[in-house]
């Protein structure tokens, strides 16, 4: 299959490494690497439980329902490879960079890079904008990561949060208050700004824990060569957790995050040494963080943060993947679950979900992912990793995962379409 180069997000996500993908690879093989020795740890769970925690989501009228999370344990290696999808398209919005379901208005919010703001119907059938921040998001350019890359909803008091680029590639996550459907300029805050070193590696994804505290990917910048993923005074590289302020602008600091009362350390780190952390999740029933870290020249990974644990170092500038990149490491860093090269899959992993739909059983509780430019994976029991054979594969670059009311995934690309995953 021919990859298709989309504009805007493609390049910037590889770093400007040019790289030609080889779909015909076996397998990936699993290299564990080095064990975390330092991060905090407040209890110590099974990294294969699946407990019966219920969440809140809807049906496709939009009516709330509860839809009990797969207690499926991680499934073996054997279940999932070679395990057969197929992705159909539904509706088609250019340059979509994520994309989440409102459980108060029925309802998917989907946003481009160019600062559009789309409200998707349950069906995946009509879209219509809600929301215009063109005007300060980073103008699109071919080639470039910055824009609006990151969206979610406060489950205290559903506004709506996003997280942008501006006009001087700074970051910013600002709140809106949500009315008829729609955001409420007139509602805005700031929650937080980072001043930005250079143009590539923003991160963007946001998510908010069963506590109500917000998580954001912050990427090392682009702009010291990667240190600043290893300076503890600033939050680039890192993954950062507060809790926004329900009745102000800005934050607080929860008391439990790793560095919370340190004089040397930023206290809204939660975990450090990433690269570019385009897409991480929280699975419900258990609290693990999934991450995918986009590599430098080499090596793509993804990493886990066990639930009751923080404060790991995953070890950019240092290591990419598990090897060596630059001189120095400090011990105790964190090695990632799994990793792949670019010569084999691809040049830039885009991190998915715990799986807990119904419509591929074999894959339920296994942990499932892409390269952007197609390849699918699913990782399950002992961290072992199949690729999955994608039926009827997208020539669009993948972007996002999404979860939907009925816990199924959705797959976006910048390019084409949004996409259900479903069982070929």
């Amino acid at each position: 299959m021919r990859l298709v180069v989309a504009a805007g997000l493609l390049v910037a996500l590889i770093a400007g490494v040019a790289v030609m993908v080889d779909r015909r690879g076996s397998d990936p093989t699993i290299d564990a690497g080095p064990s975390a020795t330092e991060p905090r740890t407040d209890e110590s769970p099974s990294s294969n439980s699946r407990s019966t925690t219920a969440t809140t989501a809807s049906t496709s009228s939009g009516v709330p329902t509860t839809v009990a999370p797969s207690a499926h344990p991680m499934p073996a290696k054997s279940t999932i490879e070679n395990q057969a999808i197929r992705l159909e398209p539904t509706i088609s919005i250019s340059l979509l960079t994520g994309m989440t379901w409102s459980v108060a208005d029925g309802a998917y919010y989907a946003i481009t890079q160019d600062g559009l703001v789309h409200r998707v119907d349950a069906e995946l059938s009509t879209s219509e904008v809600v929301l215009d921040l063109t005007g300060e998001v980073t103008p699109f350019e071919r080639f470039s990561e910055r824009g609006l890359l990151g969206i979610a909803f406060d489950p205290r008091d559903g506004r709506m949060f996003l997280h942008f680029d501006d006009r001087d590639s700074n970051s910013h996550v600002v709140s809106y208050a949500m009315s008829a459907g729609k955001p409420d300029p007139a509602s805005r805050r700031e929650v937080i700004a980072v001043e930005q070193p250079g143009l590539g590696h923003k991160g963007g994804q946001l998510a908010f824990d069963a506590a109500g505290n917000l998580l954001i990917a912050f990427g090392d910048g682009g702009g010291s060569r990667g240190r600043d993923a290893q300076d503890m005074t600033k939050l680039l590289g890192a993954i950062v957790r507060i809790t926004p302020k329900l009745d102000a602008e800005g934050y607080d600091i929860p008391s439990d995050n790793p560095y919370a009362t340190s004089d040397s350390v930023r206290p809204e780190i939660f975990a450090k040494g990433l690269r570019n952390p385009w897409r991480f999740s929280i699975d419900p029933p258990t609290g693990d963080i999934w991450i995918g870290d986009v590599g430098e020249g080499t090596f793509e990974e993804v990493d886990r943060i066990p639930t009751g644990t923080s404060g790991q170092n995953f070890g950019w500038y240092f290591k990419e993947g598990n090897s060596d990149y630059s001189d120095g490491a400090p011990d105790g860093l964190t090695g990632p679950l799994f990793e792949y090269r670019h010569d084999e899959y691809g040049p830039a992993v885009i991190g998915g979900f715990v799986y807990h739909g119904r419509a591929i059983a074999p894959l339920q509780g296994a942990y499932v992912f892409a390269d952007m430019s197609g390849p699918m994976f699913a990782l399950g029991a002992d961290n072992e990793t199949a690729r999955l054979n994608v039926a009827e594969q997208t020539n669009g670059v993948i972007t996002s995962f999404v979860v939907t009311p009925e816990q199924e995934l959705l797959v976006i690309t910048q390019n084409e379409a949004i996409y259900r995953v479903l069982p070929a």
